[in-house]
């Protein structure tokens, strides 16, 4: 890459992380335990890492596909000593679709904030926060061949592209769900209007065992859609159509960024889950056939790039779009 003409690209060349630190507090949807959370800016190559600050040693957990395990209902990760943070991936979508790169979470539980059940709540932080491009270039992970993994007649394959989209179909017997189906492409503008809002769900009927699995106990109607037979039981219903399918799209995002960097390709997948998920990424990354990492901007120009970006007082702007 020898020439930028547009600075709105910046956020897909440079890595970023927030100008300023953000906080939530709440309860863990599984664990029903009081949680809060401080989003803290990092320096460049951090990637994204959780701090338990509820625990003196030991306690850090970097956010990539080798600490993920047990993916039941649930993103949770650990570390070697077995310190572990759980149900990140509504925050790790958020994190993708903002371009953010290098951050620290501190955290003084093991599960993060369930708040509404979607990415809504991070993004409208993470906005008011801002946005401090860095000056360093981002890595994406691009895939070169196709690529599929199976487990009973659930699948996900990705085939080479120059972006992520993510064709996604989802099946339930229920006929408030039914056989759903949803094409995305991720961007941040994309990731705002089409899926930052859809939340998670549960059906009503499965909530005792859950719960008796020591699932759900922080699960209530302001976190979670509830679906009963044949109706919503949430007051207002759902926030819009195809709400279910969107938040299992959302879930792709967030758990795809256990990657490390954006990933690259074009994804189909019917009735994707955690476990499928990670089974997915890991199979990419079992081959180094499968892919090649590539860098947005090239050691050829660097310093170029970002003497323009430490000169033009416009970059600012970029901060404050939504």
């Amino acid at each position: 890459m020898n020439h930028i003409n547009n600075l709105s690209t910046f956020r897909e060349l440079s890595q970023s992380t927030l100008k300023n630190k953000i906080y939530f507090s709440g309860i863990g949807v599984h664990n029903g335990r009081a949680v809060s959370m401080c989003i803290e800016p990092a320096d460049i190559n951090t990637g994204i890492v959780f701090i338990r600050t509820d625990i003196e040693h030991n306690n850090i957990i970097n956010a990539t596909i080798d600490n993920a395990f047990n993916a039941s209902l649930c993103t949770k990760i650990k570390n070697k000593h077995d310190i572990s943070v759980s149900t990140i991936e509504h925050l790790m979508a958020a994190l993708s679709a903002l371009n953010i790169d290098n951050a620290i979470i501190k955290i003084n539980n093991s599960e993060i904030p369930a708040l509404d059940g979607s990415s809504h709540e991070y993004v409208k932080k993470i906005i008011k926060a801002g946005i401090d491009i860095q000056y360093a270039s981002k890595s994406y992970l691009k895939v070169l061949k196709k690529i599929k993994v199976k487990d009973g007649n659930r699948y996900i394959s990705i085939s080479p592209s120059t972006k992520l989209t993510i064709d996604i179909t989802i099946d339930y017997p229920n006929t408030i769900i039914g056989n759903s189906k949803f094409y995305y492409s991720h961007s941040k503008d994309n990731f705002i209007t089409q899926l930052a809002e859809a939340r998670t769900y549960a059906f009503f009927e499965d909530i005792e065992k859950m719960r008796t699995a020591g699932l759900a106990m922080g699960g209530n109607l302001n976190n979670a859609l509830v679906i009963d037979k044949f109706k919503v039981l949430n007051p207002n219903g759902l926030r819009f159509e195809k709400e279910f399918v969107k938040h299992k799209t959302l879930d792709c995002v967030g758990d795809f960024y256990l990657l490390g960097m954006p990933l690259i390709g074009d994804v189909d997948c019917f009735a994707p889950g955690h476990k499928l998920n990670q089974m997915f990424i890991r199979e990419i990354l079992k081959d180094k056939e499968n892919y090649t990492i590539e860098k947005a901007i090239s050691s050829e120009c660097p310093d170029e790039i970002y003497n323009v970006l430490s000169k033009d007082k416009s970059l600012e702007n970029l901060n404050n779009v939504a």
